[in-house]
This record gives structure tokens, sequence and C-alpha cells, in this order.
């Protein structure tokens, strides 16, 4: 059976909402700002983190989609 849209939904706004989930994502985001900021990164160690900063991104593009989705099955069933 599939999963409906506002199980989904209250999935992923309650990862979202997880403290270890958070903290992991911002120590991260911090651990990858750091390097950007640091004079002495390599160009090796900036395109990782260039493309860790991305992957982040892509993860919150995942739940604003699903966000959308539950958006999108509000306003066609109310």
């Amino acid at each position: 059976m599939q999963e409906g849209i506002k199980d989904k939904a209250l999935r992923y706004r309650n990862l979202k909402k997880d403290p270890t989930f958070l903290e992991v994502m911002d120590k991260v985001k911090i651990e990858q700002t750091a390097i950007f900021l640091n004079p002495h990164s390599s160009d090796e160690a900036l395109v990782k983190a260039r493309a860790v900063v991305i992957a982040l991104e892509e993860v919150e593009t995942v739940f604003q989609e699903v966000f959308d989705q539950e958006a999108v099955f509000d306003k066609q069933n109310n």
C-alpha cells in the first residue's frame, strides 16, 4: 500500500524538527563554512565543501517538495 501524502509530510515535518537531525545539519553547515572562511583551505577542500553544501540544499529541496505536495493536496481536498 502506498503511503499518503499527509502521512509522508507528517514524517518529514517530524524529521525536520528533530533536535538530533537539526544538530547534525547545523554541525555540517558550520564545518563547511569554516572551510570556506579559512584562507589556507586547499582547492580540493573547497570543492568538497561546495559539494556538501549543494547536497544539503538538495535535502532541503526534498523536504520542500513534500510540503508543496501536501499543500496542493490540501487545496484540492478542502
